[in-house]
């Protein structure tokens, strides 16, 4: 047992910090090629500028935390190979062994990969923005502008919003330029590739900033369900049903915050170089 909860430590912590390394690398505050207008900042407090989405990813970060508290304590139960014709095989207990470690070592790596995201997000690292003929460039990320549906400009706050292509009241991404970058001039480029406002007609009505968070939580529900009934079979057969029901909510969770967001359900970051060039 003091074994497994190892193993769930250790995978909590390299989990964490490779994902930490992971949002930091992609930070690039370098210049961008052909680029139409770039600038530096530090991000903006998602909780104010983007709540919704914020709010989302805590659900789903306290979703896998549950299912995190479930693995640990299926992995307090008796184990089967300690019945004496389980351990008199060798073969069995080695696989009940590795099946039992790689499950809540997948755990506990999920979770620490999750808990970074909003923990790196407390971070005030400067990060580098551009605008190209492609899309617009977070760090080493580019976001193609058929992922958005259009753009506005608060002149007061000094503030660009660039909306959802799936969710057009759903701003996706907020910055707040620096002086250095007019948003004067940055409108005028801006309009050439998006509108300056959401597009007339009605839309699907789950195509709103509105039903994020529901979303987030129906998927969740069920998946934690899932894994809490299973904590109750026996420890090998919990500690891998949880482990699946974390890893599908983990890829489902993910799949949901960036189909509102973007319209896509998948966002390539790439720290090792930066976005191509026309």
């Amino acid at each position: 047992m003091m074994l497994l909860f190892l193993l769930f430590s250790v995978c909590a912590l390299a989990g964490g910090l490779r994902t930490f390394h992971l949002l930091a690398t992609s930070r690039r505050t370098g210049r961008t090629s052909n680029a139409l207008h770039e600038w530096s900042e530090r991000p903006l407090p998602s909780w104010r500028y983007e709540p919704y989405s914020a709010v989302a990813i805590l659900v789903h970060v306290l979703a896998i935390s549950v299912l995190s508290v479930a693995v640990l304590g299926a992995a307090t139960k008796p184990a089967t190979f300690n019945d004496p014709h389980v351990a008199n095989d060798t073969t069995m207990a080695v696989l009940l062994w590795t099946a039992e470690g790689g499950s809540i070592s997948l755990v506990g790596y999920l979770l620490g990969s999750l808990v970074a995201f909003p923990l790196a997000a407390l971070r005030r690292a400067s990060v580098a923005f551009a605008i190209t003929e492609q899309g617009m460039v977070h760090g080493r990320t580019l976001l193609p502008w058929r992922w958005f549906s259009h753009f506005s400009i608060d002149r007061n706050g000094g503030i660009l919003r660039l909306y959802s292509a799936f969710s057009p009241d759903l701003p996706s991404f907020v910055s707040k330029p620096p002086i250095s970058a007019p948003l004067v001039e940055l409108g005028a480029t801006l309009k050439k590739y998006l509108p300056g406002h959401p597009a007339n007609g009605s839309r699907a009505w789950y195509r709103t900033k509105h039903l994020l968070i529901p979303t987030m939580i129906l998927v969740c529900l069920p998946l934690v369900a899932a894994g809490w009934l299973a904590s109750h079979l026996p420890r090998e057969l919990a500690l891998c049903a949880i482990a699946l029901s974390t890893a599908v909510l983990a890829v489902l969770g993910g799949r949901v915050l960036t189909l509102f967001g973007f319209g896509n359900f998948r966002i390539r970051v790439d720290a090792s170089r930066p976005p191509p060039s026309g």
